[in-house]
Formats: C-alpha cells, sequence, structure tokens
C-alpha cells in the first residue's frame, strides 16, 4: 500500500516584529491543520490502495530533526506540506531535512502563503511541486500521477518545475464546498488542540464557508470567492467530533455571520436537534443583534469575536470596513446582554492614524465599547492586499523585503511597517501601552476574573496580567 505523509511543520521562527517590551498574552489557542485534514480526507476517499498519515508538529513541538527521523521510519511515498509565510522559514528548512534522508520523495507545498509567493517558493528545489488554491482536488490528480507513474497533468492551481523553470498557473478553487468529505478527524489527536476562552479544554475548529466577499484594504482574503457550506453538511462534521467527546467549537471562518440568518439557522437546527455542543465565532459587527443573539445563547454560543480594527467613521471608510463605530457599539451590547463574550479587535498605525491622540481615541474607544477582551495588533501591509499597493507606491514599504526573505528566509526578518504619519518606535510604544492601559483597570480585573470559565483561562488571565504588570517599561501618555 502507498503511503502519503501530509506535515504541519515546526514553529520555531516565526516572523514577528521587534517589539520592545513585546505584551505576551499567552498562548491563548491552537487548533488542527484544517486543510491538511480535508486533503487526507478526499485522497482517501478517492483512492483506497493510499494510507494517509498527518503529522502536526506544532502540538508536539517537533524540530526538523525529528520530522526527518518521522520520514524515515514510516517512509512515504509522497509528503505534503502546508505553509503560511511567517512561518516560512520552518518550512523550508523541514523540506531541506526531509530531502537529506530521503532525497528521491516528491515533497509538495500548499497552504494560504502560495497565493502571493508560489513561484518564489518553487525557486527553492527542495519542492517539487506547489499547489495554490484548495488542495482537495488538485493534490488529490497529483498523487494519482506519481504514484501510477504517469505523465503529471498541468492544471489550474499546480506549479511544477520542468527544466530548471517553474511552470503552471491559477487558483484551484473547489466550487461546491458541499462535495467536499468532512476532514479526517480520526488522524489527529483533537485533545492536542484547545482555546483558553473555550467552554472545555479541546475544542474542535470548524470552517464552515471559505473566502470573503468583503474589500477591507489590509486583507487579501477577498481575493478568493466566498463560498458556503450548508448547515446540513456543518452538522455532520460537528457529529464527527461528538463521537470523540469533543462539545465545544471554534468556528475558524474569516466570515461566519456573512448574514445574521445564516447565524439563526445553524441555532435552530442545533436547537431543533438538541446538539448539546458550546460555540464561538468570529464575524462582523453590522451582522448582529438582540434577537439573532439572544438564539445563538440558547443554542451554546458563548463567545463572539468581532473586527472593529478603527475608531471612527472616517477611518473605517478609508480601509473599506463597510460599518460604523455606532454599529460596533450595538453589536458589542447585544452579545455582552445576552451573556456572551466578546472580543474586540483594534489596529494600530493605519491611514487615519496621524498623531498619538489618534491612537488613545481608538484605546478610549476600546475600553468605552466594554468587551470583554481586545486584542491590538500594529498594522503590517501584507502582501496582495491594496494597502500593502498603497505603501509601495508612497514609498513606504520597501517592495522586495517579503519577496526576498521568502527566496532567502533569515531568522531574524523583521517585516516591514509603513511608517505614514507615525515612526514604528511609537507604534511599538503604543502597544504595549495600550495593553498595560486596558487591562490594568481595578473594574475590568475584578469582572474578568469572576467571569472565569475554565482553569485554562484562569491560568492565561493570570500570567498575562503579571505579564503586563511587572513590565519594566514606563508607557506613559504623550
Amino acid at each position: 500500500m502507498s503511503k502519503v505523509l501530509l506535515i504541519n511543520p515546526p514553529r520555531r521562527h516565526l516572523v514577528r516584529l521587534e517589539t520592545p517590551d513585546f505584551v505576551d498574552l499567552g498562548e491563548i489557542s491552537s487548533f488542527p491543520p484544517m486543510g491538511l485534514m480535508y486533503v487526507a480526507q478526499a485522497l482517501r476517499e478517492k483512492n483506497t490502495d493510499i494510507e494517509v498519515s498527518i503529522l502536526d508538529c506544532v502540538p508536539d513541538n517537533l524540530d526538523y530533526e525529528q520530522v526527518a527521523q518521522h520520514v524515515l521510519v514510516t517512509n512515504p511515498q509522497i509528503v505534503g506540506l502546508t505553509s503560511f509565510t511567517y512561518t516560512f522559514y520552518d518550512v523550508l528548512h523541514t523540506a531541506k531535512a526531509i530531502k537529506g534522508v530521503k532525497p528521491d520523495v516528491p515533497i509538495a507545498v500548499g497552504g494560504c502563503h502560495m497565493y502571493v509567493f508560489g513561484y518564489e517558493t518553487m525557486m527553492h528545489d527542495c519542492f517539487d511541486y506547489g499547489v495554490i488554491g484548495d488542495g482537495e482536488e488538485v493534490f488529490v490528480k497529483l498523487c494519482e500521477a506519481i504514484l501510477h507513474r504517469t505523465p503529471v497533468e498541468l492544471m489550474s492551481g499546480l506549479l511544477v518545475r520542468k527544466d530548471g523553470e517553474v511552470i503552471g498557473s491559477g487558483i484551484a478553487l473547489v466550487k461546491d464546498l458541499d462535495c467536499v468529505k468532512t476532514p479526517a478527524v480520526d488522524l489527529i489527536n483533537p485533545y492536542k488542540y484547545y482555546s483558553t476562552i473555550g467552554k472545555t479544554k479541546a475544542v474542535g475548529a470548524i470552517c464552515s464557508s471559505r473566502g470573503c466577499p468583503f474589500r477591507c484594504t489590509f486583507c487579501m482574503v477577498y481575493k478568493v470567492p466566498y463560498r458556503m457550506r450548508s448547515i446540513e453538511n456543518v452538522v455532520k462534521e460537528i457529529e464527527l467530533y461528538l463521537d470523540k467527546g469533543i462539545t465545544d467549537f471554534f468556528f475558524f471562518d474569516d466570515l461566519f455571520n456573512i448574514t445574521k440568518k445564516r447565524v439563526v439557522e445553524f441555532s435552530r437546527v442545533v436547537l431543533e436537534r438538541n446538539l448539546k455542543i458550546t460555540w464561538m465565532f468570529r464575524g462582523r459587527v453590522d451582522q448582529i443583534d438582540d434577537g439573532m443573539m439572544k438564539l445563538a445563547r440558547r443554542a451554546g454560543c458563548h463567545t463572539v469575536s468581532v473586527g472593529v480594527e478603527d475608531a471612527t467613521d472616517e477611518g473605517l471608510k478609508v480601509i473599506k470596513k463597510q460599518i460604523s463605530v455606532k454599529q460596533a457599539y450595538d453589536a458589542v451590547k447585544a452579545i455582552r446582554d445576552n451573556k456572551v463574550f466578546c472580543s474586540a479587535n483594534w489596529m494600530i498605525g493605519l491611514p487615519s492614524h496621524k498623531t498619538w491622540s489618534d491612537l488613545d481615541h481608538l484605546l478610549q474607544t476600546g475600553i468605552n465599547i466594554n468587551s470583554n477582551y481586545a486584542q491590538f495588533s500594529i498594522l503590517q501591509c501584507l502582501p496582495g492586499s491594496e494597502l500593502y499597493d498603497q505603501a509601495v507606491s508612497e514609498g513606504g514599504i520597501d517592495p522586495s523585503a517579503w519577496r526576498n526573505y521568502v527566496l532567502d528566509p533569515k531568522k531574524n526578518f523583521s517585516p516591514p511597517i509603513w511608517e505614514h504619519h507615525l515612526p514604528k518606535e511609537k507604534l511599538y510604544e503604543f502597544y504595549s501601552y495600550a495593553y498595560r492601559r486596558y487591562y490594568l483597570r481595578l473594574g475590568l480585573l475584578l469582572r474578568e476574573t469572576l467571569l472565569v470559565r475554565s482553569w485554562n483561562e484562569l491560568k492565561v488571565k493570570v500570567g498575562s496580567f503579571l505579564n503586563v504588570f511587572f513590565s519594566k517599561v514606563d508607557y506613559t501618555k504623550q
């Protein structure tokens, strides 16, 4: 029987901002490699004579040498790697380590990294094939050709090295997600994954859609067409986890509440079938109201994460968020009024942030909105996004920085920051200051301590508090 090994590479050298006195809020979550699980199930559904396995190096903290040893012992005929740009150093060195012990094994690399840097990635000769987009159909056909020793057929989304050149184009897309088999939950140990804001220690991750129909300028996800799975199809996947004793779920979609109707429909099915589950999702503030949250709460929803990003309607319009500050206030109120936890996300260094006062207004708005959690991040203009193109055109970012990193990744690479109005040192400073000012409020500390729902959540909250409280840097208001 032929063997195919799918690997989520080690995560030892993440690309990080060089923030002084970085505020580490703890390892708040760990989720399974969803893409690999979908590909694994598609592969074995089509080929019963193929033995598929998944090696997730992240929860087991494996290094490159341990991965290479695993490949040597298991002796797969094909290896597939998932990739993220922020972890590409690890992806590349994993592939090199595998080739070091088994030079003839074909290695295919996929993942969201490939949308932007597919050709640059294939410049490394340790990668034999590249997959851009959904891998369920492309990777299956690629494996069939390799294992049956037939010519590899060029298809949309497949990159191949031929005569020293990389050829191929397009993006592989599965139009009907209901045709995709439920992921191979049996190939992972779901108890290795968790979310500290979950109701239970182990959490099942669900993707009920792919892509996003909106056009936020800081994001490039919209370039992938938005597609949804049916609620019935989603419930089938939930039942796979229930069989393993997993009852808490995180909807990993970029946007779960594409409409309020979708959340209502899911909640009704959960209630009608008497599914004993709890769940959380990421969503938009303009598709949340009291009625929807009442029903979602009854169906087990316990946490909602919303992306607000900026604190003025003018700033939100510039980044094409298509929401208002009032909608953010109303959404958080509807969530919390129904005793559901809320996390709000904010970005530091957007085009509308011209002064420290603008940033302070952002922070004060975050405090006034009164979510249970606030997450602050410094804007990083990512290749493929509209803001990145604008920053490059204005000379604010070196257009070759990310490409050079992929061509020759270094451990100490720091992503370029667009210093549109404020220098990056000020942005770093405000980042730390924002966390201190937000979380070191007596009322918030008392409230959140009383609302702790799990031992893991308590450990993260206490650890984060100590880290912020004992910071040696004095971040005073400028």
